[in-house]
């Protein structure tokens, strides 16, 4: 079967050429039996026999000439041209049998009547099959590049839909730390403070994140020109290292290999395995699903702290103009102090709670893909069509650009995406491979 598709091949490859020379071998055939019946003692034949098997197989072969010659010249994929010779043959060879059983049945005469005839039928079975032939392919051929424009179309309107997602998610987490900046700025024109300094400083390091994990996700999802073999055990393990873990734990199943883009491979378990230890010390009821930075008005922690910080000027001017505004400032450092010392002992007692995660990379039971696993406090079934969305995240401070990430980077892998819950009531990831057949 291999071998006559690839003899097919290779006779699609050479059809045009092939078309032109039947439709010049018919006129020089039928000329070499107009010489050969004139030289013939017993010739049968005339001038005006000539012509008139001229008139009939001439148009007809002229035709197949110029039929293959714009097969040649044109802009048909060869992938079509299959079609094509199957026309072309099955019209001239049924053509020209159907015409040889009337020959045998009914003859002309003359041998030369006779050949003339069978030229004139393979002449016209050709040329008529070669016209359907062209005619169906290049309406097939439309068809499908008119198909695959519409698909370009839609994959045009729907990564310009994403990209206007991405966009409207990016102001909207940027905006949040740029209100924290401006508050602490405006207090600090007012009363210069190392505290608001530093929290400029921290919306700007909030800000500089963002800007670089959208970099990031804006540059996952692009075509994978080639892949690699990458034996996933020992590259998940160099990963790791990669990521600031503190205690947490990989745990590796058994060796196997995948094909993928190294590069984008590694963003996606990077990606993972941030994302395990991080959110591995919270506890189920922080896990809401607010999306990363607040409300689009503000609203949120930062949000918080910037209308608290923006209110708080203009009682800050009045109390120094009446003489009072040291003993407001004295309250507000005691409060401060205070807040300071809950929040340490907060801390502290998270910190002696906190338990290193554990996080999990092997192959799935059926070979087609891997998993990535842990035991931290999973994320809820009503969540997990949203996780992989631009712009969601699980926490108030987190930028939900993480598992976007990875999500993309699947898609430009043709992987499929499953989120479920791991042995330990964590989160388990599943990339399914698909084979090419």
């Amino acid at each position: 079967m291999n071998d006559w598709s690839g003899a097919a091949d290779a006779f699609d490859s050479h059809l045009p050429q092939f078309v032109q020379g039947v439709g010049v071998a018919i006129v020089f055939a039928h000329l070499l039996l107009y010489v050969a019946a004139v030289e013939s003692p017993r010739a049968t034949t005339s001038v005006e026999g000539f012509l008139v098997g001229a008139a009939t197989v001439y148009p007809f072969a002229a035709a197949t000439v110029y039929g293959g010659r714009r097969l040649q010249r044109g802009d048909l994929p060869r992938e079509h041209y299959g079609r094509i010779r199957n026309w072309f043959l099955g019209g001239l060879v049924g053509f020209l049998a159907l015409n040889l059983a009337m020959i045998a049945t009914w003859p002309a005469g003359s041998v030369f009547n006779n050949v003339g005839w069978a030229l004139f039928a393979a002449a016209v079975g050709g040329a008529m099959g070669l016209g359907v032939g062209l005619m169906e392919a290049r309406r097939i051929w439309q068809a499908v590049r008119a198909d695959r424009q519409r698909q370009r179309r839609r994959e045009i309107e729907a990564r310009n839909e994403r990209l206007a997602d991405f966009a409207e998610s990016v102001a909207h987490d940027l905006r949040n730390p740029l209100n924290v900046a401006a508050g602490n700025l405006e207090l600090a024109r007012r009363e210069p403070k190392e505290r608001y300094f530093a929290n400029i400083e921290s919306a700007h390091d909030r800000m500089a994140t963002l800007i670089d994990q959208s970099l990031r996700l804006a540059r996952s999802g692009r075509e994978i020109d080639e892949l690699e073999s990458v034996e996933l055990t020992t590259f998940a393990e160099r990963c790791w290292s990669n990521v600031p873990t503190d205690d947490a734990r990989l745990d590796l199943g058994a060796p196997t290999t995948i094909d993928a883009d190294p590069e984008r491979l590694t963003q996606l378990l990077e990606n993972l395995f941030r994302n395990a230890v991080e959110h591995s010390s919270e506890s189920p009821s922080s896990m809401s699903g607010a999306r990363a930075g607040g409300d689009s008005d503000g609203r949120g922690d930062d949000g918080d702290f910037y209308r608290g910080a923006a209110s708080a000027a203009p009682n800050a001017g009045v109390d120094a103009g009446e003489g009072t505004g040291a003993g407001d400032e004295a309250d507000a450092s005691a409060a401060d102090e205070g807040a300071g010392s809950d929040a340490d002992a907060s801390a502290a007692d998270e910190v002696s709670e906190k338990r290193g995660v554990t996080v999990s990379v092997g192959p799935l039971p059926d070979g087609a893909g891997f998993y990535v696993a842990d035991d931290g406090p999973g994320i809820p079934e009503a969540e997990r069509s949203k996780v992989l969305e631009s712009g969601y995240s699980q926490s108030d401070d987190g930028s939900g650009l993480g598992l976007a990430i990875v999500s993309r980077i699947a898609d430009a892998h043709g992987w499929s995406v499953e989120i479920s819950e791991s042995d330990t009531g964590g989160a388990r990831f599943e990339f399914h491979v698909t084979e090419d057949e």
